[in-house]
Protein backbone atom coordinates (compact mmCIF):
# COMPACT_ATOMS: atom_id res chain seq x y z
CA UNK A 1 0.00 0.00 0.00
CA UNK A 2 2.69 2.54 0.64
CA UNK A 3 4.74 1.70 -2.40
CA UNK A 4 1.69 2.27 -4.30
CA UNK A 5 1.55 5.64 -2.96
CA UNK A 6 5.23 6.40 -3.09
CA UNK A 7 4.54 5.15 -6.75
CA UNK A 8 1.48 7.55 -7.29
CA UNK A 9 3.19 10.57 -6.43
CA UNK A 10 6.79 9.73 -7.94
CA UNK A 11 4.01 9.73 -11.23
CA UNK A 12 2.32 12.81 -10.31
CA UNK A 13 6.13 14.73 -10.15
CA UNK A 14 6.75 13.39 -13.21
CA UNK A 15 3.89 14.90 -15.32
CA UNK A 16 4.51 18.18 -13.39
CA UNK A 17 8.46 18.06 -14.41
CA UNK A 18 7.88 17.04 -18.07
CA UNK A 19 5.48 20.34 -17.93
CA UNK A 20 7.90 22.10 -16.67
CA UNK A 21 10.36 21.50 -19.54
CA UNK A 22 7.71 22.87 -22.51
CA UNK A 23 7.26 26.52 -22.79
CA UNK A 24 4.60 27.54 -20.44
CA UNK A 25 2.30 30.36 -20.81
CA UNK A 26 1.58 32.24 -17.56
CA UNK A 27 -1.97 31.38 -16.54
CA UNK A 28 -4.66 33.73 -17.57
CA UNK A 29 -5.00 35.82 -14.27
CA UNK A 30 -1.50 37.03 -15.03
CA UNK A 31 -3.07 39.54 -17.73
CA UNK A 32 -5.18 41.17 -14.47
CA UNK A 33 -1.95 41.97 -13.09
CA UNK A 34 -0.81 43.20 -16.07
CA UNK A 35 -3.64 45.74 -16.89
CA UNK A 36 -3.01 46.42 -13.15
CA UNK A 37 0.45 47.15 -13.41
CA UNK A 38 -0.07 49.26 -16.42
CA UNK A 39 -3.07 51.16 -14.91
CA UNK A 40 -0.50 51.96 -11.92
CA UNK A 41 1.92 53.35 -14.61
CA UNK A 42 -1.08 55.57 -16.43
CA UNK A 43 -2.99 56.24 -13.26
CA UNK A 44 -1.89 60.47 -13.44
CA UNK A 45 -2.00 60.47 -17.43
CA UNK A 46 -5.50 59.22 -17.10
CA UNK A 47 -6.59 61.22 -13.91
CA UNK A 48 -5.02 64.55 -15.94
CA UNK A 49 -7.28 63.74 -18.88
CA UNK A 50 -10.46 63.97 -16.49
CA UNK A 51 -9.47 66.71 -14.54
CA UNK A 52 -8.82 68.74 -17.38
CA UNK A 53 -11.95 67.97 -19.41
CA UNK A 54 -13.76 69.53 -16.39
CA UNK A 55 -16.96 68.24 -15.03
CA UNK A 56 -18.78 65.24 -16.73
CA UNK A 57 -21.08 67.38 -18.29
CA UNK A 58 -18.47 69.51 -19.99
CA UNK A 59 -16.33 66.43 -21.50
CA UNK A 60 -15.76 66.77 -24.93
CA UNK A 61 -15.62 64.24 -27.71
CA UNK A 62 -12.03 63.96 -27.49
CA UNK A 63 -11.85 64.00 -23.56
CA UNK A 64 -13.58 60.69 -23.55
CA UNK A 65 -12.20 59.12 -26.81
CA UNK A 66 -8.56 59.97 -25.50
CA UNK A 67 -9.38 58.36 -21.92
CA UNK A 68 -11.07 55.44 -23.79
CA UNK A 69 -8.38 55.03 -25.79
CA UNK A 70 -6.30 55.06 -23.08
CA UNK A 71 -7.85 52.23 -21.56
CA UNK A 72 -8.43 50.11 -24.84
CA UNK A 73 -3.99 50.72 -25.10
CA UNK A 74 -3.51 49.24 -21.36
CA UNK A 75 -5.97 46.42 -22.34
CA UNK A 76 -4.12 45.01 -25.50
CA UNK A 77 -0.89 45.46 -23.93
CA UNK A 78 -1.88 43.24 -21.16
CA UNK A 79 -3.17 40.43 -23.00
CA UNK A 80 0.19 40.59 -25.32
CA UNK A 81 2.61 40.93 -22.70
CA UNK A 82 0.70 37.20 -21.40
CA UNK A 83 0.34 35.62 -24.99
CA UNK A 84 4.03 36.19 -25.99
CA UNK A 85 5.63 35.19 -22.09
CA UNK A 86 6.97 32.16 -21.99
CA UNK A 87 8.81 30.15 -19.68
CA UNK A 88 10.70 26.37 -19.64
CA UNK A 89 13.44 24.58 -17.98
CA UNK A 90 16.82 23.72 -20.11
CA UNK A 91 18.94 21.71 -18.20
CA UNK A 92 20.40 23.74 -15.02
CA UNK A 93 18.82 26.92 -16.81
CA UNK A 94 15.23 28.58 -16.40
CA UNK A 95 14.61 30.43 -19.49
CA UNK A 96 11.75 32.79 -20.09
CA UNK A 97 11.01 34.69 -23.41
CA UNK A 98 8.89 38.05 -24.03
CA UNK A 99 8.22 40.74 -25.63
CA UNK A 100 5.71 42.48 -28.07
CA UNK A 101 7.75 43.96 -30.45
CA UNK A 102 11.39 43.17 -29.72
CA UNK A 103 11.40 39.21 -28.34
CA UNK A 104 13.82 39.08 -25.08
CA UNK A 105 15.14 36.41 -23.67
CA UNK A 106 16.33 35.42 -19.86
CA UNK A 107 18.31 32.48 -19.06
CA UNK A 108 18.67 32.10 -15.22
CA UNK A 109 21.23 29.35 -14.08
CA UNK A 110 20.13 27.38 -11.18
CA UNK A 111 23.62 27.96 -9.66
CA UNK A 112 22.75 31.63 -9.16
CA UNK A 113 19.55 31.21 -8.01
CA UNK A 114 19.76 32.29 -3.95
CA UNK A 115 15.68 31.93 -3.55
CA UNK A 116 12.35 31.49 -4.57
CA UNK A 117 9.80 33.26 -2.88
CA UNK A 118 5.77 32.40 -2.94
CA UNK A 119 3.10 34.77 -3.17
CA UNK A 120 -0.92 34.15 -3.02
CA UNK A 121 -3.02 36.76 -3.59
CA UNK A 122 -6.36 37.50 -4.31
CA UNK A 123 -6.66 36.57 -7.77
CA UNK A 124 -4.27 33.66 -7.32
CA UNK A 125 -6.52 31.62 -4.70
CA UNK A 126 -9.69 30.81 -6.61
CA UNK A 127 -7.43 29.10 -8.82
CA UNK A 128 -4.85 27.64 -6.94
CA UNK A 129 -1.97 29.59 -8.28
CA UNK A 130 0.99 31.40 -6.90
CA UNK A 131 3.48 34.63 -7.86
CA UNK A 132 6.76 33.79 -7.84
CA UNK A 133 9.66 35.72 -7.19
CA UNK A 134 13.36 34.74 -8.32
CA UNK A 135 16.46 36.09 -6.55
CA UNK A 136 19.76 35.21 -7.49
CA UNK A 137 23.76 36.03 -6.09
CA UNK A 138 24.70 40.12 -6.72
CA UNK A 139 21.64 40.67 -8.08
CA UNK A 140 20.30 44.16 -6.67
CA UNK A 141 16.47 43.01 -8.10
CA UNK A 142 14.63 40.26 -8.81
CA UNK A 143 16.27 38.20 -11.34
CA UNK A 144 12.69 37.04 -12.73
CA UNK A 145 8.71 37.00 -11.78
CA UNK A 146 5.76 34.69 -12.62
CA UNK A 147 2.90 36.47 -12.04
CA UNK A 148 0.94 33.51 -12.18
CA UNK A 149 1.70 29.89 -12.59
CA UNK A 150 0.06 26.52 -10.60
CA UNK A 151 0.64 26.07 -6.93
CA UNK A 152 1.90 22.70 -7.75
CA UNK A 153 3.77 23.16 -10.60
CA UNK A 154 6.04 26.10 -8.82
CA UNK A 155 6.58 23.83 -5.93
CA UNK A 156 7.91 21.32 -8.47
CA UNK A 157 9.90 23.81 -9.74
CA UNK A 158 11.40 24.98 -6.74
CA UNK A 159 12.19 21.27 -5.18
CA UNK A 160 13.66 20.12 -8.81
CA UNK A 161 16.24 23.53 -8.71
CA UNK A 162 17.03 22.60 -5.19
CA UNK A 163 17.93 19.19 -5.91
CA UNK A 164 19.65 20.40 -9.27
CA UNK A 165 21.65 22.65 -7.22
CA UNK A 166 22.63 19.57 -4.84
CA UNK A 167 23.50 17.33 -7.54
CA UNK A 168 20.58 14.75 -6.41
CA UNK A 169 19.90 11.66 -7.93
CA UNK A 170 16.44 11.82 -9.68
CA UNK A 171 14.63 9.35 -8.04
CA UNK A 172 11.51 9.45 -6.11
CA UNK A 173 13.29 8.97 -2.59
CA UNK A 174 16.11 11.36 -3.69
CA UNK A 175 13.11 13.74 -3.89
CA UNK A 176 11.87 13.04 -0.80
CA UNK A 177 15.31 14.03 1.01
CA UNK A 178 15.54 17.52 -0.64
CA UNK A 179 11.95 18.19 1.10
CA UNK A 180 13.80 20.03 3.90
CA UNK A 181 12.59 19.93 7.86
CA UNK A 182 11.49 22.57 8.88
CA UNK A 183 11.35 23.89 12.33
CA UNK A 184 8.89 26.13 13.28
CA UNK A 185 10.94 29.06 15.32
CA UNK A 186 8.01 31.45 15.75
CA UNK A 187 4.23 31.44 15.38
CA UNK A 188 2.19 34.88 16.25
CA UNK A 189 -0.85 34.78 18.20
CA UNK A 190 -3.99 36.70 18.19
CA UNK A 191 -3.20 38.87 20.99
CA UNK A 192 0.07 39.77 19.62
CA UNK A 193 -1.51 40.23 16.37
CA UNK A 194 -4.03 42.95 18.04
CA UNK A 195 -1.28 44.10 20.23
CA UNK A 196 0.80 44.76 16.36
CA UNK A 197 -1.84 46.68 15.02
CA UNK A 198 -2.70 48.63 17.32
CA UNK A 199 0.73 50.07 18.33
CA UNK A 200 2.03 49.58 14.22
CA UNK A 201 2.52 53.42 13.84
CA UNK A 202 1.21 53.19 10.60
CA UNK A 203 -0.89 56.56 10.40
CA UNK A 204 2.74 58.21 9.62
CA UNK A 205 3.21 55.84 6.57
CA UNK A 206 -0.87 56.83 5.78
CA UNK A 207 -0.15 59.99 5.46
CA UNK A 208 3.16 60.26 3.95
CA UNK A 209 1.43 58.03 1.29
CA UNK A 210 -1.55 60.37 0.86
CA UNK A 211 0.85 63.43 0.54
CA UNK A 212 3.11 61.28 -1.99
CA UNK A 213 -0.02 61.07 -3.95
CA UNK A 214 -1.44 64.85 -3.70
CA UNK A 215 1.91 65.75 -4.97
CA UNK A 216 1.88 64.48 -7.87
CA UNK A 217 -1.03 67.30 -8.69
CA UNK A 218 0.62 70.10 -7.79
CA UNK A 219 -0.19 72.36 -11.15
CA UNK A 220 -3.53 71.08 -10.66
CA UNK A 221 -4.16 72.62 -6.95
CA UNK A 222 -5.53 76.01 -6.37
CA UNK A 223 -3.28 75.89 -3.08
CA UNK A 224 -3.82 79.57 -2.51
CA UNK A 225 -7.71 78.82 -2.06
CA UNK A 226 -6.66 76.09 0.21
CA UNK A 227 -4.77 77.62 2.60
CA UNK A 228 -7.62 80.97 2.69
CA UNK A 229 -10.31 78.12 3.80
CA UNK A 230 -7.81 76.62 5.82
CA UNK A 231 -7.12 80.13 7.82
CA UNK A 232 -10.99 81.06 8.08
CA UNK A 233 -12.05 77.46 9.25
CA UNK A 234 -9.05 78.14 12.33
CA UNK A 235 -9.98 81.59 13.10
CA UNK A 236 -13.86 80.25 13.77
CA UNK A 237 -12.78 77.98 16.40
CA UNK A 238 -9.78 75.97 17.33
CA UNK A 239 -12.89 73.18 18.74
CA UNK A 240 -14.38 72.82 15.38
CA UNK A 241 -10.65 72.28 13.93
CA UNK A 242 -9.33 69.71 16.84
CA UNK A 243 -12.23 67.50 16.37
CA UNK A 244 -11.98 67.59 12.90
CA UNK A 245 -8.04 66.36 13.50
CA UNK A 246 -9.31 63.97 16.24
CA UNK A 247 -11.94 62.55 14.25
CA UNK A 248 -9.27 61.92 11.40
CA UNK A 249 -6.95 60.86 13.03
CA UNK A 250 -9.06 58.00 14.45
CA UNK A 251 -10.13 56.97 10.78
CA UNK A 252 -6.42 56.52 9.36
CA UNK A 253 -5.48 55.12 12.91
CA UNK A 254 -8.26 52.10 11.80
CA UNK A 255 -7.52 52.27 8.51
CA UNK A 256 -3.84 51.24 9.61
CA UNK A 257 -5.12 48.78 12.47
CA UNK A 258 -6.27 46.90 9.05
CA UNK A 259 -4.16 47.37 6.99
CA UNK A 260 -1.29 45.48 9.69
CA UNK A 261 -3.97 42.64 10.59
CA UNK A 262 -4.32 41.70 6.78
CA UNK A 263 -0.41 42.04 6.13
CA UNK A 264 0.70 40.02 9.66
CA UNK A 265 -1.85 37.22 10.29
CA UNK A 266 -1.18 34.05 10.33
CA UNK A 267 2.99 35.26 10.48
CA UNK A 268 4.94 32.19 10.70
CA UNK A 269 8.96 32.23 11.16
CA UNK A 270 10.26 28.76 10.68
CA UNK A 271 13.82 27.23 9.62
CA UNK A 272 15.57 24.67 7.57
CA UNK A 273 18.94 23.73 7.40
CA UNK A 274 19.76 26.41 4.86
CA UNK A 275 17.30 28.84 5.12
CA UNK A 276 14.30 31.23 7.00
CA UNK A 277 11.32 30.72 5.38
CA UNK A 278 8.69 33.41 6.53
CA UNK A 279 4.91 33.14 5.94
CA UNK A 280 2.19 35.70 6.63
CA UNK A 281 -0.84 37.77 5.02
CA UNK A 282 -5.08 37.26 5.22
CA UNK A 283 -5.89 37.73 2.08
CA UNK A 284 -2.56 37.99 0.35
CA UNK A 285 -0.28 35.50 1.11
CA UNK A 286 3.58 35.64 1.24
CA UNK A 287 6.39 32.87 1.29
CA UNK A 288 9.67 34.54 1.75
CA UNK A 289 12.90 32.65 1.66
CA UNK A 290 15.95 34.05 3.12
CA UNK A 291 19.33 31.64 2.68
CA UNK A 292 20.88 32.02 5.71
CA UNK A 293 24.60 32.82 4.17
CA UNK A 294 23.27 35.79 2.52
CA UNK A 295 22.10 37.56 5.96
CA UNK A 296 24.28 40.55 6.67
CA UNK A 297 22.80 41.73 9.56
CA UNK A 298 20.22 41.49 12.34
CA UNK A 299 18.16 45.26 13.18
CA UNK A 300 15.69 45.10 16.49
CA UNK A 301 13.59 47.15 16.54
CA UNK A 302 11.80 49.42 19.67
CA UNK A 303 8.81 50.76 18.40
CA UNK A 304 8.00 54.66 20.60
CA UNK A 305 4.39 53.27 21.76
CA UNK A 306 5.87 49.46 22.29
CA UNK A 307 9.40 50.18 24.45
CA UNK A 308 7.40 50.93 27.57
CA UNK A 309 6.32 47.14 27.31
CA UNK A 310 9.75 45.78 26.56
CA UNK A 311 8.09 44.86 23.25
CA UNK A 312 10.55 44.38 20.27
CA UNK A 313 10.35 43.81 16.56
CA UNK A 314 13.23 41.65 14.47
CA UNK A 315 14.09 42.50 10.78
CA UNK A 316 17.06 40.30 8.47
CA UNK A 317 18.80 42.19 6.50
CA UNK A 318 19.94 40.38 3.46
CA UNK A 319 21.86 40.99 0.00
CA UNK A 320 19.02 41.27 -2.09
CA UNK A 321 16.21 43.68 -2.92
CA UNK A 322 16.04 46.77 -5.21
CA UNK A 323 15.37 50.37 -4.50
CA UNK A 324 11.73 49.47 -5.76
CA UNK A 325 11.27 46.63 -3.35
CA UNK A 326 13.36 47.36 -0.28
CA UNK A 327 11.12 44.95 2.18
CA UNK A 328 13.01 42.29 -0.16
CA UNK A 329 16.70 43.31 2.17
CA UNK A 330 15.05 44.32 5.13
CA UNK A 331 12.91 41.73 6.26
CA UNK A 332 10.70 41.93 9.27
CA UNK A 333 11.55 38.20 10.74
CA UNK A 334 9.63 38.90 14.03
CA UNK A 335 6.89 41.48 14.27
CA UNK A 336 6.37 41.16 17.72
CA UNK A 337 8.31 39.25 21.16
CA UNK A 338 9.00 40.40 24.37
CA UNK A 339 12.50 41.78 24.84
CA UNK A 340 13.45 39.11 27.38
CA UNK A 341 12.90 36.51 24.76
CA UNK A 342 15.27 37.93 22.37
CA UNK A 343 18.31 36.03 23.42
CA UNK A 344 16.29 32.35 23.11
CA UNK A 345 14.80 33.63 19.35
CA UNK A 346 18.46 34.27 18.08
CA UNK A 347 19.72 31.39 19.51
CA UNK A 348 17.45 29.45 17.21
CA UNK A 349 17.30 31.41 14.77
CA UNK A 350 21.05 33.14 13.94
CA UNK A 351 22.89 31.27 16.61
CA UNK A 352 26.24 33.26 15.48
CA UNK A 353 24.36 36.59 17.19
CA UNK A 354 23.74 37.45 20.41
CA UNK A 355 21.69 39.82 22.27
CA UNK A 356 23.63 42.05 25.27
CA UNK A 357 21.94 45.22 26.52
CA UNK A 358 25.03 46.62 28.35
CA UNK A 359 26.24 49.41 25.97
CA UNK A 360 28.74 51.74 26.37
CA UNK A 361 27.16 55.07 25.99
CA UNK A 362 28.12 58.03 24.88
CA UNK A 363 29.50 60.67 27.43
CA UNK A 364 27.54 62.58 29.44
CA UNK A 365 29.00 65.67 27.98
CA UNK A 366 27.33 64.57 24.44
CA UNK A 367 23.68 65.54 26.23
CA UNK A 368 24.20 68.94 24.92
CA UNK A 369 25.21 68.05 21.55
CA UNK A 370 21.77 65.62 21.17
CA UNK A 371 19.58 68.22 22.99
CA UNK A 372 20.71 71.40 20.36
CA UNK A 373 20.60 68.71 17.24
CA UNK A 374 17.02 67.91 17.90
CA UNK A 375 15.63 71.38 19.00
CA UNK A 376 17.29 73.95 16.73
CA UNK A 377 14.68 73.03 14.03
CA UNK A 378 11.68 74.09 16.26
CA UNK A 379 12.93 77.68 15.93
CA UNK A 380 12.05 78.36 12.37
CA UNK A 381 8.99 76.52 13.04
CA UNK A 382 8.03 78.07 15.82
CA UNK A 383 8.34 81.90 14.02
CA UNK A 384 6.51 80.40 10.96
CA UNK A 385 3.15 79.47 13.25
CA UNK A 386 3.36 82.39 15.50
CA UNK A 387 3.41 84.88 12.29
CA UNK A 388 0.53 83.01 10.54
CA UNK A 389 -1.31 81.82 12.78
CA UNK A 390 -0.92 85.07 15.95
CA UNK A 391 -1.87 83.72 19.28
CA UNK A 392 -2.50 80.10 18.07
CA UNK A 393 0.85 79.59 16.57
CA UNK A 394 2.36 80.61 19.88
CA UNK A 395 1.41 77.18 21.23
CA UNK A 396 4.04 75.33 19.57
CA UNK A 397 6.24 76.81 21.88
CA UNK A 398 5.46 73.77 23.95
CA UNK A 399 7.88 72.19 21.39
CA UNK A 400 10.54 74.03 23.10
CA UNK A 401 9.90 71.54 26.42
CA UNK A 402 9.13 68.61 24.30
CA UNK A 403 12.37 67.96 21.56
CA UNK A 404 14.82 68.83 24.23
CA UNK A 405 13.01 65.81 26.15
CA UNK A 406 13.57 64.23 22.77
CA UNK A 407 16.96 64.73 22.30
CA UNK A 408 17.41 63.67 25.73
CA UNK A 409 16.05 60.27 24.57
CA UNK A 410 17.79 60.01 21.97
CA UNK A 411 21.39 60.51 23.95
CA UNK A 412 19.81 57.17 26.52
CA UNK A 413 18.86 55.30 23.40
CA UNK A 414 22.91 55.69 21.72
CA UNK A 415 25.80 53.29 22.70
CA UNK A 416 27.81 50.18 21.11
CA UNK A 417 29.08 46.84 21.83
CA UNK A 418 32.20 45.04 21.06
CA UNK A 419 31.46 41.13 21.77
CA UNK A 420 34.10 39.16 20.00
CA UNK A 421 33.49 39.27 16.40
CA UNK A 422 30.01 41.11 16.82
CA UNK A 423 29.44 44.78 16.45
CA UNK A 424 26.33 46.03 18.15
CA UNK A 425 24.92 49.74 17.36
CA UNK A 426 22.14 50.89 18.87
CA UNK A 427 20.41 54.55 17.97
CA UNK A 428 17.27 56.70 17.74
CA UNK A 429 15.36 58.37 15.05
CA UNK A 430 11.52 57.79 15.71
CA UNK A 431 12.08 54.38 16.71
CA UNK A 432 15.20 52.99 18.67
CA UNK A 433 17.30 51.14 16.64
CA UNK A 434 19.99 48.35 17.10
CA UNK A 435 22.06 46.84 14.57
CA UNK A 436 23.95 42.91 15.02
CA UNK A 437 26.88 43.32 12.93
CA UNK A 438 29.19 40.29 12.23
CA UNK A 439 32.86 41.68 11.78
CA UNK A 440 33.32 39.81 8.11
CA UNK A 441 29.88 41.26 6.81
CA UNK A 442 30.60 44.73 7.58
CA UNK A 443 31.14 46.40 4.13
CA UNK A 444 32.76 49.61 5.57
CA UNK A 445 32.84 51.55 8.71
CA UNK A 446 33.44 54.82 9.02
CA UNK A 447 35.33 57.56 11.32
CA UNK A 448 33.71 60.75 11.27
CA UNK A 449 35.27 63.88 13.62
CA UNK A 450 33.23 67.11 12.71
CA UNK A 451 34.94 70.81 13.79
CA UNK A 452 32.42 70.82 17.03
CA UNK A 453 32.90 67.48 17.86
CA UNK A 454 37.01 68.37 18.08
CA UNK A 455 36.29 70.36 20.78
CA UNK A 456 35.07 68.43 23.00
CA UNK A 457 36.93 64.74 21.92
CA UNK A 458 33.74 63.58 20.63
CA UNK A 459 33.55 61.07 17.37
CA UNK A 460 30.73 59.05 15.78
CA UNK A 461 31.36 55.70 14.17
CA UNK A 462 28.59 54.24 11.55
CA UNK A 463 28.59 50.62 9.66
CA UNK A 464 27.35 49.73 6.32
CA UNK A 465 26.26 46.35 5.55
CA UNK A 466 25.18 45.12 1.97
CA UNK A 467 21.70 45.51 1.72
CA UNK A 468 19.78 45.38 -1.72
CA UNK A 469 20.84 48.28 -4.29
CA UNK A 470 22.82 50.10 -1.34
CA UNK A 471 23.45 49.04 1.99
CA UNK A 472 22.03 49.34 5.60
CA UNK A 473 23.37 51.78 8.01
CA UNK A 474 24.06 52.03 11.88
CA UNK A 475 25.34 55.03 13.25
CA UNK A 476 26.11 55.66 16.72
CA UNK A 477 26.79 60.16 16.98
CA UNK A 478 29.63 62.08 20.34
CA UNK A 479 30.75 59.13 21.44
CA UNK A 480 34.44 59.39 22.70
CA UNK A 481 37.52 59.52 20.11
CA UNK A 482 38.95 56.71 22.29
CA UNK A 483 35.75 54.61 22.09
CA UNK A 484 35.33 54.93 17.84
CA UNK A 485 39.08 54.45 18.00
CA UNK A 486 38.58 50.79 19.65
CA UNK A 487 36.12 49.99 17.06
CA UNK A 488 37.98 51.25 14.14
CA UNK A 489 40.96 48.99 15.44
CA UNK A 490 38.48 45.45 16.09
CA UNK A 491 37.59 46.31 12.54
CA UNK A 492 40.75 46.39 11.32
CA UNK A 493 41.82 42.95 12.41
CA UNK A 494 39.76 41.10 10.32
Amino acid sequence: MKQKKLDSIFLVKQRWRKKMFKQNRLHPVSIIYVILKRLREFIFPFIGIIVLGGKPTDWSLYTILGASLLLLIILISGFLSWYFFTFYVVGNELRMEYGVFIKKKRYIPFERIQSIDFTEGIFHRPFSLVKVKIETAGGAEAEGELTAISKKVAQELKRYIIQKKNEQIETDEMIEEVEPAQQVIYRITSKKLVILASTSGGVGVIISAIFAFISQFDDLIPYKEIYKHVQQVITSGVALVSIVVFVLFVLLWILSWFITILKYANFTLSKTKDDLIITRGLIEKKQITIPLKRIQAIKITEAMLRQPFQLVGVSVISAGGSFDDIEASDVVAVPLLKKKELPLLLKEMVPEYEWNEELHSPPKRSIWRYIIKNSWIALPVIIALIYFFHQWGALSLLLLLVLPLWGYWNYRSAGYRISGKQLTLSFRQFNKTTFLMRRNRIQALYYTEGWWQRKGELASVQGVVLSGAGGATGVVTDLTKEDVEKVYEWYSLS
